[in-house]
C-alpha cells in the first residue's frame, strides 16, 4: 500500500547565498552578499512534491513556526523557510533592521528559483509547476509582493498565496493568485482592518479566515488553541490550489469543524 499523509519527514538546512546583492543595515554594508540559510521540511517518501516558500516576520526566525510548517510538509509538501539576514534576530544580532523588508521580495524569489533549479539538491523532490508562497506579518507582505511581481518566462509563478497577519502592500491589489488571508480580531500589531482590506482588494478566488480572539502571532505558534484548525484549513486551501487534488468546497467544510474560526469567500 502506498504511503499516505501524514508523511514522515526529513529536515535539512541549506546554506544559500545570493552573491548578486549586498546586505546593508542602517546604511552600512554588512556583507557583499546576502546569506539566506534555508530550513526545509519534506516527506521522506520519494516523489516530486509541491513547494511552499515561507517568509518569517520581523524579530523572529523560521523556527518559531515549525509546528505549522511541518504540518504542511506532512501533508505532502516541500516547505522552505529562509532566515532573512537582518530580520531574524539569531542571524542579525545587533544589525536587526526592519527596513530590510524591502529586500525580502527578492530573497523569496531567489530561494524559490534556486530550489527548482538543476543546482538544487531537492530538484528531484519538487514539482516546479506547483509552487506557493506564504508568510507572516512583514514576511506576509514580502510574500504578497512576490506573488504580484512578474517573472521571466520559464520561472515558476506562485499558484497560491497565504498571508498571515499582514498589512496591504501598495500596488498589489488584484494581482494575486488564489489567496487565503488569516487575521486575528485581537491583533494589535496589524489591525484586523488590514486583513479585511487585503481580502477586499484581492482577485478571486479569495478567502479571509477570521480568528476570534487571535492576536498577531499566538494563533500560529505551537500549542495554540487555534492551530489545529488553521493547519486543516490552510492545508485544504493548498491542496485545492497548489497540489491540485483538493476541492474548494472542502475549505469551508473544514472551517465548520472548529470553533473560533470563520471564513469569508469571494
Amino acid at each position: 500500500m502506498a504511503p499516505s499523509p501524514p508523511y514522515a519527514l526529513s529536515e535539512l538546512t541549506l546554506p544559500l547565498v545570493d552573491r548578486s546583492r549586498p546586505t546593508i543595515a542602517a546604511g552600512s554594508t554588512i556583507s557583499a552578499t546576502r546569506a539566506l540559510t534555508t530550513l526545509v521540511w519534506l516527506p521522506i517518501t520519494a516523489g516530486r512534491w509541491p513547494l511552499i516558500v515561507f517568509a518569517h516576520g520581523f524579530d523572529v526566525g523560521p523556527a518559531a513556526y515549525v509546528a505549522l510548517l511541518s504540518s504542511w510538509a506532512a501533508q505532502g509538501y516541500v516547505v522552505a523557510a529562509p532566515e532573512f539576514p537582518l530580520t531574524d534576530p539569531d542571524v542579525a544580532g545587533s544589525n536587526l533592521d526592519e527596513a530590510d523588508i524591502d529586500n525580502q521580495v527578492a530573497d523569496v524569489r531567489f530561494v524559490t528559483d534556486y530550489l527548482v533549479s538543476e543546482a538544487s539538491p531537492l530538484v528531484n523532490h519538487i514539482d516546479p509547476a506547483r509552487v506557493a508562497v506564504a508568510g507572516h506579518s512583514d514576511g506576509a507582505e514580502a510574500a504578497i509582493a512576490a506573488a504580484a511581481a512578474g517573472v521571466p518566462a520559464g520561472e515558476p509563478r506562485y499558484r497560491a498565496l497565504l498571508a498571515l497577519s499582514a498589512q496591504p502592500v501598495e500596488g498589489t491589489a488584484g494581482r494575486n493568485p488564489p489567496i487565503l488571508v488569516a487575521q486575528g480580531d485581537a491583533d494589535t500589531t496589524n489591525a484586523p482592518s488590514y486583513g479585511l482590506q487585503i481580502w477586499q482588494q484581492a482577485a478571486a478566488p479569495k478567502y479571509l479566515l477570521d480568528i476570534e480572539g487571535g492576536g498577531h502571532f499566538p494563533p500560529f505558534e505551537a500549542g495554540s488553541a487555534w492551530l489545529p484548525g488553521i493547519e486543516s484549513i490552510t492545508e485544504m486551501f493548498l491542496d485545492t490550489y497548489v497540489a491540485g487534488d483538493g476541492k474548494a468546497s472542502s475549505i469551508a467544510s473544514a472551517v465548520g469543524r472548529y470553533s473560533r474560526l470563520s471564513l469569508r469567500t469571494g
